[in-house]
């Protein structure tokens, strides 16, 4: 867990310099990012644009839960390559995203 927006960025580039290194992709080690928009340093936009950017990241699916609303800021969540934005306190859509974004199979919870 990381507080801001740069400090997420440079963590994921440290997984993956260790992940190229050892012959293993990032998402082995982060299955998902989880990002807000208003960030102090690189806003979610900017975080989810540089890691759909780098070849190494671009397979982690990130979801971006916000309080930000509205339809342009959806649209622009989908043109920064996001897997899927969820507006701040739907608790059970924000877990059918990430189950999605997971793969995993939906369960009766998730359909509420």
């Amino acid at each position: 867990m990381t507080k801001t927006g740069e400090e997420a960025w440079n963590t994921l580039q440290q997984v993956a310099r260790e992940a190229q290194t050892t012959g293993a992709r990032a998402k082995d080690s982060i299955a998902l990012v989880l990002t807000d928009l208003e960030m102090p340093e690189m806003d979610g936009f900017m975080l989810t644009r540089q890691i759909k950017a780098d070849a190494r990241t671009r397979d982690i699916p990130v979801i971006i839960h916000s309080s930000l609303t509205g339809a342009a800021n959806e649209a622009h969540v989908k043109n920064a390559g996001a897997n899927g934005y969820v507006p701040k306190f739907a608790a059970a859509e924000l877990a059918a995203a990430i189950r999605h974004a997971l793969g995993a199979a939906p369960t009766a919870e998730a359909t509420v």
